[in-house]
């Protein structure tokens, strides 16, 4: 999937910038953008699974069958002998797939078991307390938690912990800028590639638009697979009315990534035989923004439900 963005930002890097046309400085910035939202893709989810302690949000559906693709991805890169940084990039993802996989069964599995007993001691002891200080006890708290509010930050640290006092601007849009200008600015420090050999073309690349049948069927069915991985969240999010458990930031990063990726494949050549030749790519990134639109537009259909977990059972 990332190999024609390793592919336009060394053509670009390797010649003379008065020389490339807009089309092309314009693909290359959208390479490098879809490759910081790609680095930073899973971070927000794997940040609130450990901010909740919770991965009920997530469907192990929705994650197994992006592993599945993100090997896939993997295998077809090997395949082609793509650049190093390409398959470093899908070693990478496969890597944060089993961090993600490795997250939800120890959140629905070892945590509440291992905490259960803690919980109900903690819980015991609080209303004992409770009982024993009477109302005024509450009282003369209240006030130190209301100031305690008060004077909450903006740090990386508090955003991250505590996101529901911060606004939608640093909650969303301050990321989104920041993965965008971090990849803006990647495209423009990149010095010449020591990738391109002499003649200017890359480690494996013919030149001649044709690519191996393998790694065509891995792209394919990496593509499929992509595609297929958010039904079963999709259908989760429909049957529990609910998004909680769920990272905004991570689906917006994901539109971002692959909007930037099929910009990047349209702006550098637009002719039949290029499209054709990247059509597993462009099918697996459009298709996967309609589905992410979903699912945030889910976010917005459930927000009342977005602090209520379905599973909390009250006494």
């Amino acid at each position: 999937m990332f190999s024609y963005i390793f592919q336009t930002l060394t053509s670009i890097s390797s010649a003379n910038i008065a020389e490339t046309s807009w089309r092309v400085q314009v693909s290359g910035v959208m390479g490098s953008t879809s490759l910081a939202c790609w680095i930073v893709l899973l971070m927000p989810q794997l940040i609130e699974q450990w901010r909740l302690k919770s991965a009920e949000g997530i469907a192990i559906g929705f994650i197994s069958i992006w592993f599945l693709g993100d090997v896939f991805n993997l295998i077809g890169a090997l395949w082609a002998g793509l650049l190093p940084e390409v398959i470093f990039l899908a070693v990478w993802f496969c890597i944060a797939d089993f961090l993600m996989i490795f997250s939800y069964f120890y959140y629905t599995k070892v945590y509440p078991k291992r905490h259960a007993h803690h919980h109900h001691h903690h819980n015991h002891k609080k209303n004992k307390k409770r009982l024993s200080q009477g109302q005024s006890g509450e009282d003369e708290e209240s006030p130190l938690l209301t100031t305690s509010r008060s004077r909450r930050s903006s740090t990386l640290t508090d955003i991250a912990l505590e996101p529901e006092y911060h606004s939608v601007f640093i909650k969303y849009v301050l990321p989104i800028l920041f993965v965008i200008g971090c990849g803006v600015l990647g495209f423009f420090i990149s010095g010449p590639s020591s990738s391109s050999n002499d003649d200017g073309q890359l480690p494996g690349d013919s030149g001649d638009d044709k690519i191996k049948f393998g790694p065509q069927v891995m792209g394919y069915l990496s593509a499929f697979l992509y595609l297929g991985a958010r039904i079963p969240q999709i259908i989760q999010n429909h049957k529990r009315k609910s998004v909680h458990g769920l990272s905004l930031l991570f689906f917006l990063f994901s539109s971002l990534g692959n909007l930037t990726y099929a910009g990047q494949i349209l702006f550098f050549r637009s002719d039949s035989q290029y499209i054709m030749l990247n059509m597993s790519w462009l099918l697996g990134s459009l298709g996967t923004i309609f589905e992410d639109s979903v699912i945030i537009l889910q976010f917005y259909i459930y927000r009342e439900h977005a602090n209520d977990s379905p599973l909390e059972i009250t006494p």
